[in-house]
């Protein structure tokens, strides 16, 4: 247990020296670490006529995302980066507009619409099950990465737009990834080359929104000529009018909603699986108890959504996996008006820098902050630790409206592969984490599948 005398550090801003932007590219991650280990939980950057500052204390990062939310908008680099693929959608839009979005589309993410895509879920899961048979007979190895992201893929076609998308889910992830990696690419240098410029990079990009862009339009399509699923998301989003003028959704918006849900819906969870599935392999003790309590609770039958309350190991590995190698790892704010944090001015315009990544490896709030250790999350541990120590999914008004989606998601397909197969790392397969727009294993992740 940690000893919370110890949990509440001292606070003090940290002037540095103008950041060495290459040093950053290089590797943010460990860039963002080393500043927090070096300089403490409040650090504050001169960057030519920018003011950044870190944020890597919970009580800091909820003033942002809580307390004073409002003077926090989504205006900085990241978003507007990421709004060339998904527009003006949930992610990246704010204030009035923000508000009247997220009042149309939660009803469709209510916990018990979600639960009730668990059966999608696991018709998904079964058939890559079924796809990896020859596999592992074979004894060949398989890219779990890739193959996290097609099934994510297939059930978030299934429940957001009523398609299958078994056939494309490959093409379509590499879509996703081509637009997500120029994100990333604009992201991390002041001046790019215009997208009108044909490029290979520019080609690619514009090549995988046009893809995209089609299977959104077509869709929209077929549900307004009443060809689509009365029962997907896209449906409910149709169906949906603001409250305060009855208005329903432009196709325009419905478009931005769709992209931001599919490229956030599908990326976030597949790296969590796959960044779990790597975990177990390297802490057998962790699998054996998450086997024991799988095959005690089930055995033998199928997972349904109503089987997870009844999996609390199951919930604290996920929990742990996004603790060590969250998606999102990292959130940005901007100042709309001057602040004061810790006595020190926030000006406005200011940016503000959050890491889940650096945050979830506090010492001062994790017991072996560097490790996969699941009894983080045993109730009595959860119960002493501060609010914002871990935000896997942001925070505040703006915590991810697919959370609840994507721990059952990920709930059901865990339980399920290992109810089948131990996965195990290739020998001498070098991982690596990637920081592009999530964390992504840089060279895949190659893992044998052993029957049990």
């Amino acid at each position: 247990m940690i000893d919370t005398a110890v949990s509440t550090p001292t606070l003090k801003a940290v002037n540095l020296s103008p950041l060495r932007i290459p040093e950053i590219q290089r590797d943010p991650l460990a860039f963002l670490q080393r500043s927090a280990a070096e300089h403490g939980d409040f650090i504050h950057y001169p960057l030519g006529l920018w003011e950044v500052f870190q944020l890597n204390h919970p009580d800091l990062i909820e003033h942002v995302l809580v307390t004073n939310q409002r003077n926090y908008s989504k205006n900085t680099v990241q978003y507007n980066t990421l709004a060339k693929i998904t527009g003006r959608g949930l992610l990246t839009s704010d204030g009035r507009f923000w508000r009247r979005q997220r009042r149309m589309i939660q009803p469709a993410f209510h916990r018990q619409k979600v639960l009730g895509w668990g059966q999608t879920m696991m018709t998904a899961t079964q058939k890559m099950l079924q796809k990896w048979q020859p596999i592992a007979q074979s004894g060949q190895p398989l890219d779990i990465d890739e193959e996290m992201m097609a099934v994510t893929l297939e059930i978030i076609g299934q429940a957001l737009l009523g398609i299958n998308l078994e056939e494309d889910a490959v093409e379509l992830a590499q879509a996703v990834l081509t637009m997500l990696d120029y994100v990333v690419y604009r992201s991390q240098r002041p001046i790019v080359l215009p997208l009108t410029i044909p490029t290979p990079r520019n080609r690619r990009f514009r090549e995988g929104l046009q893809k995209l862009d089609a299977l959104i339009d077509q869709a929209i399509t077929n549900h307004q000529q009443g060809r689509g699923s009365p029962d997907d998301i896209l449906s409910q989003m149709l169906a949906a009018t603001d409250r305060e003028t009855g208005e329903k959704m432009s196709r325009s918006e419905l478009r931005d909603e769709l992209i931001t849900l599919i490229v956030a819906g599908h990326e976030t969870a597949a790296s969590g699986l796959s960044w779990l599935f790597y975990l177990l392999s390297q802490y057998p003790d962790v699998e054996e108890e998450l086997v024991a309590e799988i095959d005690g609770v089930l055995n033998g039958r199928l997972p349904t959504t109503d089987d997870l309350p009844n999996l609390p190991t199951v919930d604290r590995v996920i929990a742990e996996a996004l603790r060590l190698y969250p998606p999102a790892w990292v959130i940005t704010r901007r100042a709309i008006e001057a602040d004061t944090l810790l006595g020190a001015p926030i000006p406005a315009n200011a940016i503000i820098i959050m890491s889940p990544y650096t945050t979830h490896r506090h010492p001062a709030f994790w017991q072996k902050p560097d490790q996969f250790y699941p009894n983080h999350f045993l109730p009595e541990a959860e119960k002493v630790r501060t609010r914002y120590a871990y935000f896997p999914f942001g925070g505040g008004a703006r915590l991810c409206i697919g959370d609840q989606f994507a721990k059952v998601e990920m709930g059901l397909i865990v339980t399920a592969v290992y109810q089948k197969y131990r996965l195990k790392l290739l020998p001498n397969h070098l991982v690596v984490a990637d920081p592009l727009v999530t964390i992504r294993p840089k060279h895949g992740l190659m893992m044998t599948l052993q029957r049990r």
